[in-house]
């Protein structure tokens, strides 16, 4: 019987880039991501009341379709740039790039809206860590998350992005 660290090692290389590349991003998530409410320093108050169910529920206006191997190519591009940013041998502006590259791919037309509000979760916050913003109709997905949108957008990179 194989041992964990067995089949780890019989792992081809690409998914062990892919796994790493997937675990600095939820890394990140979770460093940069704030308790509901707080704003960064500096940010306006939101204007007018909360968003209405309705509106949460209405799907935005789609972004550029993309194939699923178009999308998982510059995915993988993004967590390879993402673990150079952290390991600080490339710059915000590199992140930047490869993180707007992504998003003009466009977002497979397969991808639900769970898995785009999960996708939104993640990649708004490499904007956030350097400073930016991303909308959520960028990448197709509502103006709040959708229950269950990380685990959505987990499943289709296990599902659509084969390593």
């Amino acid at each position: 019987m194989a041992t964990p660290a067995d089949r780890i090692r019989s792992w081809p290389t690409s998914r062990i880039v892919l796994a790493l590349g997937v675990l600095a991003l939820v890394v990140l998530i979770g460093v940069v991501q704030r308790p509901a409410g707080d704003a960064p320093a500096g940010a306006p108050e939101p204007a007018g009341a909360p968003a209405t169910p309705a509106e949460t529920a209405t799907a935005p206006s789609a972004p550029a379709v993309a194939t699923d191997e178009d999308f998982c190519a510059g995915f993988r591009a993004l967590a390879d740039s993402q673990a150079q940013y952290v390991a600080g041998s490339i710059d915000e502006a590199a992140l930047e790039a490869s993180a707007d590259a992504l998003v003009d791919t466009g977002v497979p037309a397969g991808m639900s809206l769970p898995a785009r509000s999960g996708y939104h979760t993640l990649i708004g916050s490499v904007y956030d860590s350097i400073g930016l913003s991303l909308e959520p109709g960028a990448v197709g997905a509502t103006r709040e998350p959708v229950a269950g949108g990380d685990a959505a957008f987990s499943a289709y990179l296990q599902q659509s992005c084969p390593p």
